[in-house]
C-alpha cells in the first residue's frame, strides 16, 4: 500500500514540474508580437465589462502597503504595464528585469505592475522577491477574483503560462501574449499603444 501511494506522490510531483516547466518557458519576442493583440475597453459608462473587473479590484502596494486599482493607476495617464508572475518561474524573473531595466532608463513614462497570480505566495513573500532581486517597479498578489477575471478576459493560458505581459493606455487593456519581452519591445509596443 506505502509503495502505491509513493508512485502516486511520484507522479503528482512530476506532473506539477512538467506544467510549471512548460509554463515558465521564456522567449524574447519581437515587435511583430504585438501586431494582432487582444484588446478591450472600458465602456462609455466608464463602467468596465465584468471581463474586466481585474481593472477596478482593489489591490495593494507589498512595499507600501497602499491600496490601489489598475484604473487608478492608467487614469494617471501613463502606459501601465503588467506583467503576471510567481517568484519560483525564472522566465519571470527575465521579465521583470526587462521591466526593471525600462523603469530604469525612462522612471517618468511608465507604471510597471508585477502581479503574483501564484495563490499558495503571499505579500511577504513577494516583497522578498522584489527586494532581493532589486525589481522596480509596483509589486502585488492577485486575489482569486483578480485572477479569474483575468482568466475570463483572456483564457486559462494566463494563468497557466507565465509571464504574460498587458498594457493599459487610455481606456484600452491590451493583451501582448506570452514571454519575455525586452525593455526596447515594452517601450516600441507601449508608445505604439498610445498613439
Amino acid at each position: 500500500m506505502n509503495n502505491i501511494r509513493s508512485i502516486f506522490r511520484t507522479l503528482g510531483v512530476i506532473l506539477v514540474l512538467g506544467i510549471a516547466a512548460l509554463g515558465c518557458q521564456a522567449e524574447d519576442t519581437n515587435s511583430a508580437a504585438f501586431d494582432t493583440p487582444v484588446k478591450a475597453e472600458v465602456t462609455s459608462s466608464g463602467e468596465t465589462a465584468p471581463e474586466l473587473a481585474w481593472l477596478s479590484s482593489p489591490l495593494v502596494n507589498v512595499a507600501t502597503k497602499e491600496r490601489f486599482t489598475l484604473k487608478e493607476l492608467a487614469s494617471q495617464g501613463k502606459p501601465v504595464i503588467i506583467n503576471s508572475f510567481a517568484v519560483w518561474c525564472p522566465g519571470c524573473s527575465m521579465q521583470l528585469l526587462e521591466s526593471t531595466k525600462l523603469l530604469t532608463t525612462y522612471p517618468d513614462d511608465y507604471i510597471v505592475v508585477a502581479l503574483d497570480i501564484d495563490p499558495n505566495e503571499n505579500a511577504d513573500k513577494v516583497k522578498r522577491h522584489q527586494e532581493s532581486n532589486q525589481f522596480k517597479g509596483i509589486f502585488t498578489t492577485a486575489t482569486t477574483d483578480v485572477t479569474r477575471s483575468l482568466v475570463n478576459a483572456y483564457g486559462p493560458g494566463f494563468a497557466l503560462e507565465i509571464p504574460q505581459t498587458i498594457i493599459i493606455t487610455g481606456k484600452t487593456a491590451t493583451y501582448l501574449e506570452d514571454g519575455v519581452f525586452t525593455a526596447d519591445t515594452l517601450k516600441r509596443a507601449a508608445d505604439e499603444l498610445r498613439t
